[in-house]
């Protein structure tokens, strides 16, 4: 690389911010809705198995989703040349799963008074997830802190 963008290269401002999120963060908020939802629904689990594995795909989404957060954040940090294109990846997977996730309660067979308070909640998650995860898209494309350290957007 020439000298053209020194003060942008290394892991500071919002690449930091960025770094956090994924390796604390995001992973630390994924862990407590993944138990809150759990709590929430065990009392049900008797009375409707397609609660149970709605619960249980959404579990194993969830702590994938909780891994690839951190081994991108990881990546990020320790200035691996695939970084970007891992954290990328993830934010796309991310939205695409907020999204398919709407659907899920029909897809499972939930009972309509159940789909219903699930679908709520989706809408609104969905919604801020992919806010989120494109916000950090477009800063990982147009950032040129991201350009300098990194070689690539």
């Amino acid at each position: 690389m020439n000298n053209v963008g020194l003060e942008y290269r290394g892991v500071k401002g919002w690449l930091l911010v960025l770094c956090v999120c994924l390796c604390i963060l995001d992973p630390a908020a994924i862990f407590f809705n993944l138990i809150h939802a759990t709590n929430l629904a065990r009392a049900d689990f008797d009375k409707n198995p397609a609660l149970l594995r709605l619960i249980v795909t959404n579990g194993f989404f969830s702590i994938g989703f909780l891994v690839f957060s951190l081994y991108a954040g990881v990546s990020l940090w320790r200035l691996h040349p695939r970084a970007v294109t891992y954290a990328k990846r993830y934010f796309i997977c991310a939205s695409l799963y907020a999204v398919v996730s709407v659907f899920l309660p029909e897809l499972f067979g939930l009972p309509e008074a159940n789909r219903k308070v699930v679908a709520a909640a989706s809408i609104v998650n969905t919604f801020l997830t992919v806010l989120y995860m494109g916000a950090w898209y477009l800063y990982l494309l147009r950032s040129k802190r991201v350009a300098a350290t990194y070689g690539q957007r």
